[in-house]
Parts: structure tokens; C-alpha cells; sequence
């Protein structure tokens, strides 16, 4: 008697049942399900695991945000020679004189400098002038204005702060950019990762050209629903919701691609990571409302690390800054970008690799007499057995 060998159906067949399916993804979404089969050890495990990730929340938002202090801020100063050679020597601000008070209004605009300081000549009435630029950060351009205020105390003057760009007068805390860029990154990044569990390994070209339709237009839908709501719903956009849409679509497509990269190189684990060292260290490192520079050096040294920073950056210059400084940030997003781009393609070719070696392994084995095994006469029952049954 011949017994027919079945072959395993190929991708190509009819789709399996969906309870196959609903196992293969870990059972049915409309219950919990029966549970764990090691049910306190994992109850522990996940436990340990989801305080750790509160706790490093905790510490790298607390470290970055709570006890903020000058550092680095650049200020661009003109007048009297005596004090501009006095504020030289303090650590925390990095001075560029410049010849003129226009010249220092103009270092502010331009983003060359955190916030300006015009000294006054010792004398009776005396007076200090202060330029702030709240668009680059609230936090920041008060300490900017308190320096002004010692700077007078020390010169028995008073100080005048200017504000060269004001925040939105529904934003008046400066938050509103940072949330938006911050969700942005964020849907991207799981947005990845999940189309990544839904779409499949990109190890194919077609895939690959798939995944980046998906991402781009979702980023679309993304970058726009966010303009939307911080334009119409808060009334918090200054310029054209255009360019809004542009810095948070960049942001999306930059921060998906590489995690989309990441995964393809080392799977869902890896992009899970990537996104939890985003929400963890890349949105503290950005500075928040309050400015890079007034975070320690750690946060700093991490702002040239994570995206979020520069897409903030961006974010403000368009906003409140007519533009200035923006080729830095855009340069490094596409830099982002462009990086997810080629792990997902170096993923690909090490692949396809290791499947080229697989068939010419494969191929070089002695073939297999299949008909023979298949064909061979079944065992006879044991006559003892049937005789005692």
C-alpha cells in the first residue's frame, strides 16, 4: 500500500483558519485569556519590569527638568568692557561681544545666541537692557532675563528685558511645541513597530517599497492631525499650518524609518527598546518648554544623540524665528531618516544571504529516496498482541 506524503501548504495557499490565527498571535482579543502557565514568577517579572521603566521615567524627567540652571547659555553682549571681561569668567555662559545693540538684537533673531545683554557705562541711571526670545524656550529666556537682573544688581542699575519672540498668547508656557513634537516621535515610532508585527519582514524589494508608502503616508495622517489640533483646536500656530505640518511630517518619517530600520535588523525587541529609549532620554533631552540650556551635561551631550531636539528646534525656528537656524535640524532629521533607511536594507541583503547559503547547503546533500520510504510496507501488528486481545 502506498501512503501519499503531504507537503506543507506554501504562503501562497489559501489563508489558515482564523483560530490558527488567533493562536499564533497569542489567543483571541476579546478576552485576557486563560493566563500564564508560570503565573507568579511572570506576575513578578512583569511587575520588576514595569516599575523599572516607571522609575527611569521618573529619574530622566525629574533629572532633566527638575531643578533647572543655566548652562552653556550663549549671550551676545555689547558696552561697557569692564563688565563684558566680568561676565567672561563665569562658567555657565559662553559670551560673543559683539560692536553694537542692533548687532545683538540680530545675534537673538538669527538663533546665534540664547539671549543678549547691552551694558550700560557705570554712572547714576544706569541701565541694563535684556533681549529674550521665549520661542526658544520659556525656562530659558527667564534665566536669560534673571542674569539681566544680577547683571543691574551688581552695577546698581535697573534692567529692561525685551521679548523678541514672544510665545503664542495661547501657549503662554511654551509647551504646546514640545508635546507636539513629542507625540509625534512617539506614534511614529509604535506606528513602526506595529505595522513591522502586521506587514512582515521587509525581505523583499516589494516590501520594502510597501513599507515605505505605508510610513510616509501615515506619517501624513499623523504630522496633519496634530497640525489640526495645535492650529484650529488651540489656536496656538504662528505662521502658515504648512510648514507646522512639514517639521512634524519630518519628524514622523525620521523617527519611523529608524526604528523601522532597527526592527528589520533586530526584530520587534529591538524597536521596543529604541522607542523606550526615546520616550526615556530623546523627549528629556530636547529640553521641553524650558531650553536646551538649562539642562547638565549629560542632556545636553544627549541632544546630538536623539532626534527630538533637533525636530524642536525646528519646530521653533519656523515658528518664532522666521526660519533662522533651520539647516542643522533638517540636515540631522534626514540623517534619521536616511539611517533607517540603509539598516533596513543592509537587513535585507543579510538575509538574502543566508538564504543564498541555505540552498546551495541544501543543494550540496546527497538526495533523499522518498519513494522508497513512502512505499515501503506498513508493520504488521504483533500476532501476541491480537492473540491476547
Amino acid at each position: 500500500m502506498t501512503h501519499a506524503i503531504e507537503s506543507a501548504p506554501h504562503r501562497g495557499d489559501a489563508p489558515p483558519h482564523p483560530e490558527f490565527e488567533a493562536a499564533v498571535a497569542g489567543g483571541p482579543l476579546t478576552s485576557e485569556g486563560p493566563g500564564s502557565m508560570h503565573r507568579y514568577r511572570n506576575v513578578i517579572l512583569g511587575g520588576v519590569a514595569i516599575l523599572l521603566l516607571a522609575m527611569a521615567m521618573l529619574t530622566s524627567y525629574s533629572s532633566a527638568f527638575g531643578n533647572p540652571t543655566p548652562n552653556n547659555v550663549h549671550l551676545a553682549v555689547t558696552g561697557d568692557a569692564g563688565t563684558i571681561v566680568a561676565l567672561e569668567q563665569q562658567d555657565s555662559l559662553d559670551i560673543t561681544v559683539v560692536a553694537s545693540e542692533a548687532e545683538a538684537q540680530a545675534a537673538v533673531l538669527a538663533r546665534d545666541a540664547d539671549g543678549a545683554v547691552v551694558l550700560p557705562s557705570p554712572g547714576a541711571g544706569a541701565a541694563v537692557t535684556t533681549y529674550v526670545a521665549s520661542g526658544g524656550g520659556r525656562g530659558l529666556s527667564q534665566a536669560v532675563s534673571g542674569i539681566g537682573d544680577s547683571i543691574a544688581g551688581e552695577l546698581n542699575a535697573t534692567n529692561e528685558t525685551t521679548d523678541l519672540a514672544p510665545l503664542a498668547q495661547n501657549d503662554p508656557v511654551g509647551s504646546i511645541e514640545f508635546y507636539a513634537i513629542l507625540f509625534a516621535g512617539l506614534g511614529a515610532a509604535l506606528g513602526a513597530t506595529i505595522f513591522g508585527r502586521i506587514l512582515g519582514t521587509v525581505d523583499t524589494s516589494a516590501k520594502f517599497v510597501e513599507r515605505s508608502v505605508v510610513l510616509v503616508a501615515y506619517s501624513g495622517i499623523l504630522a496633519g492631525s496634530i497640525t489640526v489640533w495645535i492650529d484650529s483646536g488651540l489656536n496656538a500656530v504662528t505662521v502658515d499650518p504648512g510648514a507646522v505640518f512639514a517639521v512634524l511630517w519630518l519628524t514622523a518619517v525620521a523617527i519611523g524609518g529608524a526604528v523601522t530600520g532597527v526592527a528589520a535588523l533586530g526584530g520587534t525587541i529591538a524597536a521596543l527598546i529604541m522607542t523606550l529609549a526615546l520616550v526615556v532620554l530623546g523627549n528629556t533631552s530636547s529640553g521641553g518648554p524650558l531650553g536646551i540650556h538649562l539642562l547638565n551635561d549629560f542632556f545636553q551631550t544627549l541632544y546630538y544623540v536623539f532626534p527630538q531636539g533637533d525636530a524642536l528646534d525646528l519646530l521653533r525656528s519656523v515658528q518664532y524665528f522666521d526660519g533662522a537656524a533651520v539647516t542643522g535640524p533638517i540636515i540631522r532629521l534626514g540623517v534619521w531618516a536616511t539611517s533607517g533607511i540603509l539598516l533596513t536594507l543592509t537587513a535585507m541583503l543579510i538575509r538574502s544571504r543566508r538564504e543564498a547559503k541555505a540552498r546551495q547547503k541544501n543543494a550540496a546533500r546527497p538526495a533523499t529516496d522518498f519513494r522508497a520510504t513512502a512505499t515501503a510496507p506498513a508493520a504488521q501488528p504483533d500476532a501476541t498482541a491480537i492473540t491476547s486481545g
